[in-house]
């Protein structure tokens, strides 16, 4: 499944975690201990007009940036944010002013002071070349034309164009854009013209409503354009030309998506279009207002589409045009507004769309992920004032644990009132900026509730309850007993978290629902029941964030994996039989998994049989090979690829040489490269010559060339990593020099050479294995790369320099 989850962490250009343990020195080296706030302003910005000629050859831009301002007080001097930008002249209100740039301002001295309240434009005439941020010129290696796209967020508008670079700042924006002829440029807002003279084209938009600096966008390319409609609301996407059909199957769910968010908040989509641009490297998806630009992963082919969407990144992007760009976090302390919201709407949608399952499940993997950051990397409240660098703050925390709040804000209110709150949230905010008290100000007139305590809790504390519960039927006095404990650490700093926990007791012909109440340490209730319950649930309909443990009878946990109405219920029973070993337990589970509607169940299913590791579970996993669902039969043969036995190796051969299901193939293959070096080498080659959806069997052939463990193929495996070979594959190995680097010295000198690569994502990719890595040889390239342009690769290079100076183990090739 390692393919599939790069691919679906595509999603908003998350920050990237290393998955080793971390010390206070990590804390402290992303995070520090001085507060950071929104900058002052001296002016107000009203309207940017960026008139622009893009040179693909040189990779340049030039032009002019018009900035509409209007001064607070008499200014004698201005002062915009500009990264490596070169300016050539400066006029305020058609006047040549001085001006002067370096670290990272420009300084302007109008020929006359401004006046207070008075509106004056600064036109800027400038050029950037070869870019280093903000604005990308992309050449893609499998013969598609050349592109450009900028990504501003969260502080690289400053690298190609001048401005106030802060998320607080809200203005209309327009862009004209010069390109050779046969480019189109999509860009925020209605296109106002499209003119073609001397061999060039220039496209001309206008964003009439106020919005972010980091979301004025542009994309160029020799797109095509599809157009689709939501009422009178015209939807395009936008791909290179000949991937129509994979574009119309990657953006497939878009318009009934718009519906749903219209209906859900209340507040109709609110801009006059909606445009998706799918373009080469991109790092995910970035919601700028009207026109998301999507990475080509949304170019999803016929066989891929079998297993495998990206509708949660469409509907993530999407829910930004409501949460994010309407209404936009004041600053990035508050991203969980933005980031938190279309997270959870993005859960909800999938709800809408596949099934309560289907929500249940997104909500179970990201608790766990959250969990997961919140363990090896730091722990912080959601809104955290204290950062070095904006970036970081894109974390689990803020997309994964602030979806949940939003979760549980829902529960917590019921459907009517949260729907009633977030309609009056954004509709008092529309086009403004905001923090979280202005959302619990909203909910507050909108339903009467005073909903301060549940924000202190789980928005401005770290953590998360973890709770240990045991059941007990009570004979003499006819009811049910259970112990509630919060076994987190508990303190005057973290008082225990006030909780009110469902449960349920389920009999013959009847059920009855109590709630818990728990705001100590721990606490024993009773309740009087007509019978011994057949079964007990806790949470069974997912409305708190916690770790939970619950002892219980084994027959419980047996009915509760063939009968809970939930299949997270279902689900998390497995792992309960599991843990009593034996034939029952074996036929239980593969009863279970064949009897099982929702495939991820199915999955976790068949990950506790797995864990068996007996003959009968391992027969029951190739009978299961069987089964209809490709997305099941790629976690069956990820499990039977953890028994080294010959029969498992024979399995998977055959699924490695052909399936229905790419993902399968591709899963088989990594396996056979474990399992039997020499049987998979012919299967490699061949992955390797061919061509799939995101080169997914090639990165498969990477991964199962590295599985074999054989220091001969290290050549081959750094040849791998560099171009012309795609991202996956280059990307796979990488990972797979970081292991082999113990036994060769050019596979940390082959990490260090992808360091310094032109495709961002190869550079977050490297800066990261040499992280895992942690060798002091990997120093010099580690420090170079905390002073790279791309904000994400200077989090990670902090990150993976604190953990290497933090006192883990140095690994030394031999």
């Amino acid at each position: 499944m390692e393919l599939e989850s790069e691919i679906e962490e595509l999603r908003c250009g998350r920050a990237f975690a290393l998955a080793a343990r971390a010390g206070a020195e990590v804390r402290e080296a992303l995070l520090g201990k001085t507060p950071r706030y929104a900058p002052d302003r001296s002016f107000d910005t009203l309207h940017v007009r960026l008139d622009l000629s893009l040179d693909f050859v040189k990779r340049s831009a030039w032009g002019t940036c018009k900035t509409a301002i209007l001064p607070f007080s008499a200014l004698r001097s201005l002062e915009f944010d500009a990264v490596e930008l070169k300016v050539s002249q400066v006029r305020v209100d058609g006047r040549r002013a001085r001006f002067s740039a370096a670290g990272g301002k420009l300084r302007i001295r109008p020929a006359r002071a401004l006046k207070p309240g008075r509106r004056a434009e600064v036109t800027v005439s400038y050029r950037t070349d070869r870019p280093k941020a903000g604005l990308h010129f992309v050449f893609p290696r499998d013969g598609g034309s050349a592109q450009a796209w900028s990504q501003s967020q969260p502080e690289d508008a400053r690298h190609w164009y001048p401005c106030h670079d802060n998320p607080q700042q809200k203005c209309t924006s327009e862009t004209r854009i010069t390109v050779p002829a046969g480019f189109r440029v999509v860009s925020n807002g209605r296109l106002l013209e499209h003119s073609r003279s001397k061999g060039r084209e220039t496209w001309h938009w206008r964003m009439e409503r106020a919005h972010a600096i980091y979301l004025i966008s542009i994309a160029a390319g020799k797109f095509s354009e599809i157009m689709r409609r939501w009422g009178k609301v015209p939807v395009a996407f936008y791909c290179e030309k000949g991937r129509e059909e994979d574009a119309k199957r990657g953006f497939a769910k878009t318009v009934k998506a718009m519906e749903f968010f219209s209906r859900e908040t209340g507040v109709p989509y609110p801009y006059e279009k909606y445009a998706q641009v799918a373009v080469a490297e991109y790092p995910g998806g970035m919601e700028h207002t009207t026109c998301t630009t999507q990475t080509d992963a949304c170019l999803i082919d016929q066989r891929a589409a079998l297993d495998f969407d990206l509708d949660l990144l469409v509907a993530h992007e999407l829910a930004h045009q409501w949460f994010g760009d309407l209404v936009t976090c004041r600053d990035w302390s508050h991203a969980w507004l933005n980031e938190g919201f279309a997270t959870y709407f993005e859960i909800l949608f999938q709800g809408h769309d596949k099934g309560r399952d289907a929500l249940d499940h997104e909500l179970c993997a990201n608790a766990k992920a959250y969990f997961e950051e919140d363990a090896s990397r730091y722990r912080r409240p959601i809104v955290c004032p204290i950062f070095r660098n904006p970036w970081t703050l894109f974390d689990r925390h803020t997309y994964l644990k602030g979806g949940w709040v939003v979760h549980m804000l829902r529960q917590e209110l019921g459907e009517k009132d949260f729907r009633r709150s977030i309609k009056l949230y954004l509709e008092s905010h529309r086009d403004a900026s905001v923090e979280t008290s202005d959302l619990v100000a909203a909910i507050a007139r909108a339903t009467g509730r005073n909903l301060k305590p549940f924000f202190d809790q789980w928005v401005f504390r770290a953590g998360y309850p973890v709770l240990r519960a045991r059941y007990r039927w009570n004979a003499k006095r006819r009811g049910a007993e259970l112990w509630v404990g919060q076994a987190q650490e508990i303190g005057e700093a973290a008082p225990a978290f006030s909780l009110s926990l469902p449960v349920r007791f389920i009999g013959k012909g009847w059920s009855r629902d109590v709630v818990a109440k728990l705001e100590e340490k721990e606490r024993r209730f009773f309740w009087p029941l007509p019978a011994p319950p057949l079964d007990v649930e806790l949470d069974s309909q997912l409305t708190l964030l916690m770790k939970l443990s619950l002892s219980k009878p084994h027959a419980m946990w047996l009915r509760q994996l063939r009968h809970a109405q939930r299949a997270h219920a279902r689900a998390a029973a497995a792992q309960a039989v599991a843990a009593w070993p034996g034939a029952e337990s074996v036929a239980a589970l593969e009863g279970a998994i064949r009897s099982e509607p929702f495939w991820g169940a199915a999955a976790e299913m068949a990950g506790a049989l797995a864990g068996l590791r007996c003959q009968a579970a391992f027969k029951a996993l190739t009978r299961l090979l069987k089964h209809p669902q490709p997305k099941l039969r790629r976690t069956v043969v990820e499990a039977l690829a953890g028994f080294n036995r010959p029969e498992a190796a024979q399995a998977l051969e055959r699924l490695a040489r052909a399936d229905k299901s790419l993902f399968v193939q591709a899963e088989a293959l990594r396996g056979l490269g474990a399992l039997a070096p020499r049987k998979a080498l012919a299967l490699i080659r061949s992955a390797l010559a061919s061509r799939s959806y995101r080169d997914v069997l090639g990165a498969s052939g990477v991964a199962a060339l590295a599985a074999a463990h054989q220091p001969k193929n290290v050549g081959l495996l750094l040849r791998l990593s560099r171009p012309p070979h795609e991202f996956l594959r280059r990307q796979q190995a990488l990972k797979a020099l970081q292991r082999y680097a113990t036994v060769s010295e050019r596979c940390l000198d082959g990490l260090c050479e992808a360091a310094g690569d032109g495709d961002e994502r190869v550079v977050v990719a490297a800066v990261a294995a040499l992280g895992q890595l942690a060798h002091e040889r990997a120093l010099p390239t580690l420090e170079k790369a905390r002073s790279h342009p791309n904000t994400r690769v200077r989090v990670i290079a902090e990150e993976a320099i604190a953990r290497l100076r933090g006192g883990f183990a140095l690994k030394s090739p031999r």
